[in-house]
């Protein structure tokens, strides 16, 4: 297991963001978009899930931080490489939903000529131990129930699927998606 050293301060004082022996991550504000439009059109074939296209838009990061800076709680995280500062990978979540002590994961996406060699598990395991920091007790993400790929890298993460009474109670009787949890800290 790689290990952590924390390098970065958040502004708010909460603890610092974490990097890993490989990667190093930071927040990313409105000015960012460049760069995070970088690692979408590197991995553009995450966006044929997301809008049916198999490459973003050519205004989605804008978009994307955009919402993040008026959606409190929102945020998103690039990866890069520490040993070239290369950025291969991005994270985004929304902290305090649907409750204050969970956060949804949105967003976990990795350039293709970096898969297959941890960086998302390295990566959201980071994430995770910055959230549990900050009070963050749960992570849930969701994909479309037909989505068989993301059936089998959902659980291989740690999440275990929620039940269909779960999904009830979020007022979700007819939902095609299928919700993954798991505990933090």
């Amino acid at each position: 297991m790689p290990g952590k050293s924390y390098v970065t301060t958040d502004p708010e004082g909460a603890p610092p963001f974490p990097e890993t022996s490989r990667l190093s991550l930071r927040l990313l504000s409105p000015d960012d978009a460049p760069a995070l439009q970088r690692v979408f059109e590197a991995a553009g074939d995450y966006f044929m899930g997301v809008t049916g296209r198999p490459e973003p838009a050519p205004d989605a990061a804008e978009q994307e931080l955009r919402g993040c800076a008026a959606t409190p709680g929102r945020d998103v995280a690039l990866a890069s490489l520490r040993e070239t500062g290369e950025p291969i990978a991005a994270l985004g979540w929304w902290a305090g939903n649907p409750e204050a002590d969970v956060a949804l994961l949105g967003m976990l996406l990795v350039a293709p000529n970096h898969r297959g060699r941890g960086i998302a598990r390295e990566a959201l395991e980071a994430l995770e131990g910055w959230l549990a920091g900050r009070g963050i007790r749960r992570l849930r993400t969701g994909a479309a129930t037909r989505d068989r790929r993301a059936g089998e890298v959902i659980p291989a993460l740690g999440f275990e699927r929620m039940s269909i009474a779960e999904h009830q109670a979020l007022g979700l009787d007819m939902a095609h998606l299928a919700l993954w949890e798991k505990a933090l800290g």
